[in-house]
This record gives C-alpha cells, sequence and structure tokens, in this order.
C-alpha cells in the first residue's frame, strides 16, 4: 500500500459539531438543481468551491477556477475554515437506509495517501475515465491548492485488524456530524495519537488500494504532481503534492454496499418493440413477467427475479415503454459474440455491463461510446423505481435494469489491471466533500 500519513485538516470552524447545511455530495453527482439548492442552503457550503453553481462558463478561460480559489482563500482568512493544530488520521462513521428499510454502518478513515502511477499496481483504478473530467479537476486543484473531497479506496483486511486498530476511536464525541441529503448520518473523528497513528500506519504499509470512488480527482492529482515537479524541480520528496485525501475502507466491512447504475433508451434504433425483442433472442433467453410494473407490487416481483441471477449469471430487466411489458433476459449459453465489440479479458466479458454495452447498446444499437457520454440516446439511473417510472411515462423507450457488480469482480478486474465501462459501479453511500479537507503544500508535509 502507499505510504498513508497524518494531515493537519482543514475544517470548518465558526458552526459548532454539526455541518450538515455546509457538506455536498462529490461534484460528480451533483445536478443543476441540487447544485443551486446546495448554494443557497449556505453561502459557505462547499459547493461554491467544487462547482462555482451560477458561474457561466464563457468568459475568462480559468474564471470559474480563479473564483473557487478566491472564495477559499477568503473563507479560510476570515475562519470559516480552520487548519486543525496538529496531524491526525479521521476516522469516518456513516449510518445509511438501505433499500430494504434496513440500516446500514460503514466505518472507515480519512487519511492523506501517497500517489502512485497506475502503472505501479499499488493504487488500482477499476473504472475508466473520462479526458475532459481530469482536466476540469486539476483545474480546480492547481487553482485552489487543496484536497475538497477524498477519493474512495478499498483494501484487503482480512483478519479485521486495522477494524480492530480504528475501534477505540469511535466515541460517543464526534468532531463533527452531518446528515447529508440521502439520509446517512456522517460522524468524524480526530485520531492524534501518535500510537495510534503509528499502529494504522504499519497496519496498511502492505495493502494495496483499489479506488471505488474518485477515479478523476485521483488522476488529476497525479498529473498536478507531475506538473509541479516539471515546473520546479527540486522539490521536496515528502512534498503535500505527492499526496492525495483519500477515504479508506476495508474490503469486508458489513456496510460496504455496491448499487448497480440502469440504463436508459432515448430509442431502439428505428425498431418496434417486437422487433428489438424479436433481436435480442439471438444473445438471450427471455421471460416474459406477467406482473403489471405499473404497480409497485409487480415491480419488486420483476426486480427480485432479477436479483435471483445476483452474481450467478448475465440477466437483465427490460422495460418497454410502448407496451409496458418487463422481460427477464438471461445471456444464452450458445451465445455468439462475432462481429461485436466484445473485450478478449475473461474478466472484463463476464460482466454484466460489459455484455450489455457489447451487444445491445454499441453492437445492436450502433450508440458510439462518444455518443454514450452524452446522455442524449444513452441515459444513467441509479434507482430502478425511476428508471421504470421513466420509462412507462415515455419520457424514454426502454429501459435495462442492471444487478450490482459484486465486489469480488470489481477486484478482479482492477488485479488484472483492466478498467470496467464507466458507470459501472456505485459505492453507496458516497463520501461528502466539505468534512475534512487538506491543504496542499509542495514544500511542506503531507
Amino acid at each position: 500500500m502507499p505510504a498513508v500519513a497524518p494531515f493537519r485538516g482543514l475544517r470548518y470552524a465558526t458552526l459548532g459539531r454539526d455541518i450538515s447545511k455546509v457538506v455536498a455530495p462529490p461534484y460528480d453527482v451533483i445536478s443543476p438543481a441540487q447544485a443551486a439548492a446546495l448554494a443557497a442552503r449556505s453561502p459557505d457550503n462547499v459547493v461554491h468551491l467544487i462547482l462555482q453553481p451560477g458561474t457561466s462558463s464563457g468568459g475568462l478561460p480559468g474564471a470559474r477556477y480563479r473564483r473557487s480559489a478566491e472564495s477559499f482563500r477568503d473563507w479560510v482568512s476570515r475562519g470559516v475554515l480552520a487548519q486543525d493544530p496538529r496531524p491526525a488520521l479521521y476516522p469516518l462513521e456513516q449510518t445509511f437506509p438501505t433499500p430494504d428499510g434496513r440500516e446500514r454502518v460503514r466505518r472507515g478513515v480519512i487519511a492523506a495517501v501517497r500517489l502512485h502511477d497506475f502503472g505501479d499496481g499499488v493504487v488500482r483504478p477499476h473504472e475508466n475515465t473520462l479526458e475532459t473530467a481530469v482536466a476540469d479537476r486539476q483545474a480546480v486543484l492547481g487553482h485552489v491548492r487543496a484536497n475538497l473531497s477524498p477519493v474512495f479506496g478499498i483494501f484487503d483486511d482480512p483478519r479485521a485488524e486495522v477494524a480492530q486498530a480504528l475501534q477505540a476511536a469511535f466515541t460517543p464525541d464526534p468532531v463533527a456530524t452531518a446528515t447529508t441529503d440521502d439520509g446517512t448520518r456522517q460522524r468524524l473523528w480526530r485520531m492524534e495519537d501518535p500510537a495510534a497513528v503509528g499502529a494504522i500506519e504499519r497496519l496498511l504499509a502492505d495493502r494495496r488500494v483499489t479506488i471505488a470512488d474518485g477515479h478523476h480527482r485521483y488522476a488529476a492529482a497525479l498529473r498536478f504532481r507531475d506538473e509541479l515537479d516539471r515546473a520546479e524541480p527540486g522539490l521536496p520528496p515528502q512534498g503535500g503534492h505527492r499526496y492525495v485525501l483519500m477515504y479508506l475502507l476495508a474490503e469486508s466491512d458489513p456496510g460496504l454496499v455496491i448499487y448497480p447504475t440502469h440504463r436508459l433508451l432515448r430509442s431502439l434504433g428505428g425498431l418496434g418493440v417486437e422487433a428489438f425483442v424479436e433481436s435480442l433472442r439471438r444473445w438471450f433467453k427471455i421471460f416474459p413477467i406477467e406482473e403489471d410494473i405499473r404497480r409497485p407490487t409487480g415491480r419488486a416481483w420483476a426486480i427480485s427475479r432479477l436479483s435471483e441471477h445476483l452474481g450467478k449469471s448475465t440477466a437483465f430487466l427490460l422495460i418497454t415503454a410502448s407496451d409496458l411489458r418487463a422481460r427477464l433476459l438471461t445471456l444464452r449459453e450458445d451465445a455468439d459474440f462475432s462481429g461485436l465489440p466484445m473485450p478478449e479479458e475473461a474478466n472484463l466479458r463476464d460482466l454484466d455491463v460489459t455484455v450489455l454495452h457489447s451487444v445491445v447498446v454499441e453492437g445492436l444499437l450502433g450508440l458510439s461510446k462518444a455518443s454514450q457520454d452524452q446522455a442524449d440516446d444513452l441515459v444513467y439511473v441509479r434507482d430502478a423505481g425511476e428508471a421504470v417510472a421513466r420509462t412507462i411515462s415515455g419520457d424514454c423507450q426502454a429501459a435495462f435494469l442492471l444487478n450490482p457488480t459484486p465486489m469480488w469482480q470489481v477486484q478482479a478486474v482492477a488485479d488484472a489491471g483492466l478498467t470496467m465501462p464507466a458507470k459501472s459501479t456505485w459505492f453507496h453511500p458516497k463520501i461528502p466533500s466539505g468534512l475534512v479537507m487538506r491543504g496542499v503544500d509542495p514544500r511542506g508535509s503531507p
């Protein structure tokens, strides 16, 4: 594992313990309407730094990023943000509801983690990145000179050694709390004791990290590091630009939850529903769902049929607008992928999301990877109920509901040095921006 180090966190200093009104989700899951609502919630909400909602993208190049930097410096000068007096690790507990009505608890730790190129195999991605997003996050980092949101990393802890070492930190007296809009209750602590910090550092020393969320932020930090080293040769080996803010979670944590991202199709490539379904029979067995998907009980039944295949075989739930029908699709054993853009690596070919994109999205409908990113013909939705509702309302022609990608498949892809299609996983809950931030000083310590 890369070196893990304590750091002097930048935290909100004038609000007391509850900082609910100033935290925000990671930048890439905030809709324009949510950005406006967060900005209106408080003039000090971190969304003003990570997105600058309401700022025109026109005008002088970099104006939005300069405004973020000006706001950040102003908040520090006025004491809205203050740096903790001593370096620390920051244990984080998240308590959140799940769709089945149960409540789960997830416990990890936020630290400064040394950057490694992906080729080193120490910090491993599992999803592809988009160039525009990496450049955007690099510009924010370069102007603000701070990590505003942690990358989310997962490590192996089969004997729960790290979990046991963190246990004493979760006292009844956190330094900050927040309840986010998704209903998650966040509690943050500061771990300063050198012996306790040292134990965590030693335990993590031989672990590798798989990035669960924040690929673009990590890639941006790598570029920022390299850019500074070229511009200023001789920067110290332990300079702050060689580290990134990261939330670390054990793969064995009982609160680790992965949700799928469903796909909505604006059109069926000129095909009617019957012709579209008939075309799919080349690769899939198709089982009609007789229950009425307009009723909540019908939707739940259909989704339960899909979940029976989780981790066992490739399956999708197809919802079509014109006939308001649901169909369960399972991959045929004799499916012929000849002529389709199917990857050669077995770890990728076995993924449900790979089969869907290679066979249906690109193969049958002919949507290029560029058009998939534009959200014109293909729409990504994380809530199954929303996906069904938008389809039966006629907003889209069809929806493909997916099972979540199991963690063992995520790790297998990362172990093989491969990456999944974008939006293959949704690790829930997200780590809020603003709980604790980290100044980046190339001539200072982590």
